[in-house]
């Protein structure tokens, strides 16, 4: 069986002892060996400079500033957010939460459900994060090919080449150059498309 990756987790909590109490749960061989925490006032700065693939907001922040932070935590869809609401405040803050895609429970938590909770919102964002680089790559590739699409036409029309021979020239210049079939494409769409 694979190792599964270590998983980044965000603690925005208002207290150190907690902070505390936390690294020393979380397991060790599924998170990063780093804990990173930070107040309820840095939260909007530290979640705009680094993505986390788990961010979780304990019960010491207040709960409306809490089920902010974990909205806007939420926004980028690759992360997991989990908010620890108090048993008063857990009705409010779970509208909100089906609202903006974040998963709330009541604090205190049992620890095999935090855990069970953590370690599934780590492989969510895992294969989210996958999906979403697959996603680029094929991205990347539908443009290319679309550039060399127009490329050939160009060719075909400037030339009167057929496809298989402006595919041909394309593929020969770039080994020739040792360059990409993109950027022999968009030369040639730089010189003949006027």
């Amino acid at each position: 069986m694979p190792t599964r990756p270590y998983a980044s987790l965000l603690l925005i909590t208002a207290s150190r002892d907690t902070a505390a109490h936390f690294a020393a749960f979380l397991p060790k061989d599924r998170f990063a060996p780093e804990l990173n925490v930070c107040s309820p006032l840095e939260a909007d700065y530290v979640l705009e400079e680094t993505v986390y693939d788990v961010v979780v907001i304990d019960g010491t922040v207040p709960a409306d500033a809490g089920a902010r932070i974990a909205a806007s935590a939420a926004e980028n869809g690759l992360t997991g957010v989990l908010l620890l609401a108090e048993q008063d405040q857990f009705d409010a803050v779970s509208a909100q939460a089906e609202e903006h895609g974040f998963m709330t429970l009541k604090s205190p938590v049992d620890p095999s459900l935090l855990k069970q909770s953590l370690g599934m919102m780590a492989t969510v964002s895992h294969r989210l994060h996958d999906m979403e680089s697959k996603a680029e790559k094929l991205r990347v590739k539908m443009d290319e090919m679309r550039i060399v699409d127009r490329a050939k036409l160009l060719l075909i029309q400037r030339f009167k080449m057929t496809e298989k021979e402006a595919h041909r020239f394309i593929e020969k210049n770039a080994m020739d150059r040792c360059v990409t079939r993109r950027a022999i494409a968009e030369k040639i769409i730089r010189t003949y498309d006027i």
